[in-house]
């Protein structure tokens, strides 16, 4: 009897023991479901016996959007060889995959990772599209700059799995700029009006006619789009004294470009760009890898003071990956998810593309060239756009509101205008 005892209580020493050693901690690594999700699976997690690593679901296989490009095969590739998943990689913009995911998804037909920009993720979240990045959070938040997380986290939850940041700044063509002097406004405008050549198509300075672009002009005086730094709605700031001062001098910069707004287009600008007729870019930091191979030698410089003003704050974002709650292998997607957004992956994404890492403390592992310290710069003085999904009444009203002051028409009246469009809009909403 005192044997079967002793036996007792060994296997339930064991077997608490075991317990001990279970799933990492807050995962729910417990075999058991943690709430059934709108796509129907639970996100559930299993740890591997003996291991923290989270076991993919037998027999997964995975769907992959993203904008397909060198990295992204490469990070395919290493997850497939590692863990014998198959993914299949389709080509769709992160700016199209909330949508898509919004019909695709419950039909089944959706990725299990997609990709997608900080701005959409309010409306991404409400829509119930994507799931929490609960297994792998802490590690995300250990190793991503804090912008970069706090761009991929709603309403206190963290869901993105962050890959890279960007922002724009002035791409500048060393071969014919020289050693001007660009720190100012009023350099670019000196430089621009003793280069223009509009016969033969050369011009000092271009931009895009995006509001995302155009809104370095508010700021430079201190507008902005949301108080409190992008994340208070019921603060509308476009419209303040110092946007309308910003917004005065963006109409003054037709001197130096005589087009329409709305003839500035992306590709119109980027052709003389890429044709040498074209002394400063304002343009993207995604362009980084193929403007690095132009036939020119191409700088970087953060956006230089307004007049009597600061340097302009330019918006910023982040392109995180996404677990869809949809999917029918959470486990696997999850692993994918972080896998390719891991610190290592990271450098590799910045070295075979020339995206600007999420990750901290990698600068020594980095490109040090001009176009990224550049960019880097750039960042330090940027704010991330807001994930709110009021943000996207910030493009319907101001994107006509630019255009007409590029036109000529009275800035403070049209911001006005506009930021009574946004307040109505999202007030609306609420209803």
């Amino acid at each position: 009897m005192t044997k079967k005892l002793g036996l007792l209580v060994l296997c339930m020493m064991l077997m608490l023991a075991l317990t001990a050693c279970g799933g990492k901690a807050g995962s729910g690594a417990d075999n058991t479901a943690s709430g059934t999700n709108a796509g129907g699976n639970t996100g559930g997690e299993t740890a591997a016996e003996g291991t923290e690593e989270l076991t993919p679901e037998p027999g997964a296989e995975l769907k992959f959007w993203t904008i397909k490009d060198g990295y992204s095969d490469y990070a395919v590739q290493e997850f497939e060889k590692k863990y014998n998943i198959k993914v299949t990689v389709e080509d769709v913009a992160y700016w199209d995959s909330v949508a898509r995911m919004s019909t695709d998804g419950p039909s089944g037909t959706g990725a299990d990772v997609f990709g997608m920009t900080n701005d959409f993720l309010g409306g991404a979240v409400n829509a119930g599209l994507v799931l929490p990045n609960d297994y792998f959070e802490e590690d995300t938040k250990a190793i991503n700059r804090k912008l970069a997380v706090d761009a991929s986290t709603f309403e206190g939850i963290l869901y993105g799995y962050p890959r890279s940041v960007y922002t724009y700044g002035l791409y500048v063509n060393k071969d014919l700029v020289k050693d001007a002097k660009l720190d100012t406004w009023d350099d670019v405008i000196a430089f621009s009006k003793k280069f223009n050549d509009v016969k033969n198509n050369k011009f000092g300075f271009m931009f895009d006619s995006g509001s995302f672009y155009l809104f370095s002009f508010l700021t430079g005086y201190g507008g902005y789009i949301f108080g409190s730094n992008e994340t208070d709605p019921n603060d509308i700031g476009v419209n303040n004294e110092g946007a309308v001062k910003g917004m005065t001098f963006f109409q003054s910069l037709k001197d130096i470009l005589p087009f329409k707004l709305t003839d500035m287009t992306r590709d119109a600008k980027n052709g003389l760009w890429e044709q040498g007729k074209l002394a400063m870019n304002l343009d993207g930091s995604w362009e980084i890898g193929k403007y690095s191979k132009l036939p020119f030698q191409v700088a970087v410089i953060p956006m230089p003071a307004m007049p009597e003003g600061k340097n302009p704050v330019t918006l910023a974002g982040t392109t995180s990956y996404y677990v869809s709650a949809y999917s029918k292998y959470p486990n696997a997607a999850k692993l994918f998810a972080n896998f390719i957004t891991s610190k290592d992956m990271q450098v590799k994404d910045n070295e075979l593309i020339g995206s600007i890492p999420a990750a901290e403390g990698i600068s020594d592992s980095i490109r040090q060239d001009d176009v990224m310290q550049g960019f880097l710069k750039q960042i330090d003085n940027s704010r991330m756009w807001s994930s709110l999904p009021e943000m996207q009444y910030f493009g319907q009203y101001m994107d006509p509101a630019f255009d007409a002051v590029w036109n000529g028409a009275d800035a403070k009246a049209t911001l006005d205008k506009a930021a009574e469009g946004m307040k109505t809009s999202i007030a609306e909403n609420k209803k």
